[in-house]
């Protein structure tokens, strides 16, 4: 049997793991799907706080703006988008997000995600 954990919203975050990398580019997928995402009220421009954790210490933690496209970034930029599975997912535009954090996949990753007030 597969350790799981389902994505939630914990009323202020939603909280998630990363079952995969997209590995040609360096992308982290999470398993925070649009319907969970969406109880953050996001809205495209809105910059949300991340913090990535493995086996409960800290790797990554940063402020992403969440964007439609690559090219609404500058170069080497850290970003929030929905991939074509329609989960959260982080990415440096034209760089590896994965690589230059030290990120990887499976049951001992979690991901946190919380809109910054405006």
């Amino acid at each position: 049997m597969l350790a799981y954990q389902r994505s939630r919203f914990d009323g202020t975050a939603v909280i998630g793991t990363i079952p995969l990398l997209d590995f040609q580019y360096g992308n982290v997928w999470t398993n925070i799907d649009a319907p969970v995402f969406e109880k953050l009220e996001p809205r495209l421009g809105d910059r949300f706080q991340v913090k990535i954790s493995c086996a409960g210490k800290m790797v990554f933690t940063g402020e992403l703006p969440y964007v439609r496209t690559f090219g609404q970034v500058e170069d080497g930029a850290p970003l929030l988008y929905l991939n074509s599975l329609l989960s959260v997912s982080f990415a440096l535009n034209m760089h590896d997000f994965a690589k230059k954090h030290h990120i990887s996949s499976g049951p001992d990753w979690s991901v946190r995600v919380e809109k910054v007030a405006r």
